[in-house]
């Protein structure tokens, strides 16, 4: 009689029990299922700087995205958020120490991101174009090309290293990388910009054989009549340089007719005629 009037109140208390912790465990589950899937503050943080770019908002965007490195190190949104800030510095606020900073901390930080390759590249343009530090420039460039082979601008990377060695000057070197470039990116823009780049280094040095040869490639190559006409220029000006003055005076008149300054070619002639007349 005693065990019968008992065992009610033994179990009652642990069916209790299990009910309340089942019903704790829905709770939690619903309560985690609530919880927004954008919880990510870092990411929150982006995308209002991003939006705030958007809107011409500049001081909201720079100091969001210089908040983010600070307070989410570890975000996946701390090295693109560097990237940012450097290109704000850099092109809208004309900072140029501070967006080499930003690029430096990104590099320094994140060496490893993907975003690490596009801060050596627009550090180098800053050098170059910017502070004239053609040094610099060299340094960076040849850091991408070392360490990031795989850069899908590596074309223009190499472009922008023909220039900064043409600028130190290292003119055999910036031979070597224009060749590099014209050998490996044949389709690209660039390579174009670098067979011009290298048929005028080769007139500044004297060399008129080789430039010549350099701008008939070029006179193949295009299309445009503007271009075909600049191309003939260059080879007038090598021949001239050689002291073939009748073959510069045919490409003189050839390009004439569609040279912005007409006048000035016909006078570029009479000049050559004497010359030719006189020796």
């Amino acid at each position: 009689m005693t065990g019968s009037a008992t065992t009610p109140s033994v179990r009652r208390p642990f069916r209790d029990m299990r009910h309340s912790a089942a019903h704790t465990l829905l709770l939690l589950v619903f309560a985690a299922l609530a919880v927004p899937a954008c919880s990510d503050p870092a990411r929150e943080r982006f995308e209002r700087a991003e939006k705030a770019f958007l809107q011409q908002k500049m001081d909201d965007a720079l100091a969001d995205y210089r908040s983010i490195p600070i307070r989410y190190p570890q975000s996946r949104y701390a090295p693109v958020a560097l990237l940012r800030q450097g290109d704000l510095f850099g092109s809208y606020y004309r900072n140029y120490v501070a967006a080499v900073e930003a690029y430096g901390s990104l590099l320094f930080n994140y060496p490893r991101s993907r975003e690490a390759p596009s801060a050596l590249l627009r550090r180098a343009e800053i050098h170059l174009l910017q502070l004239f530090d053609h040094a610099s420039a060299v340094a960076d460039l040849e850091l991408i090309r070392k360490q990031y082979p795989g850069f899908a601008e590596m074309d223009g990377v190499m472009f922008l290293l023909a220039k900064a060695y043409g600028g130190l000057p290292d003119l055999a070197r910036q031979g070597q990388v224009l060749a590099e470039l014209i050998e490996k990116y044949p389709n690209s823009p660039r390579a174009m910009e670098a067979r011009w780049m290298n048929a005028y280094r080769l007139l500044a040095q004297a060399k008129y054989e080789e430039s010549d040869r350099e701008f008939r490639k070029i006179l193949f190559l295009v299309s445009d009549r503007k271009e075909a006409a600049r191309a003939r220029w260059g080879m007038a000006q090598a021949m001239e340089g050689k002291g073939d003055f009748e073959a510069a005076i045919e490409q003189y008149e050839e390009m004439q007719k569609d040279w912005e300054d007409p006048d000035y070619v016909s006078q570029k002639v009479e000049r050559l005629r004497k010359r030719r007349n006189t020796r």
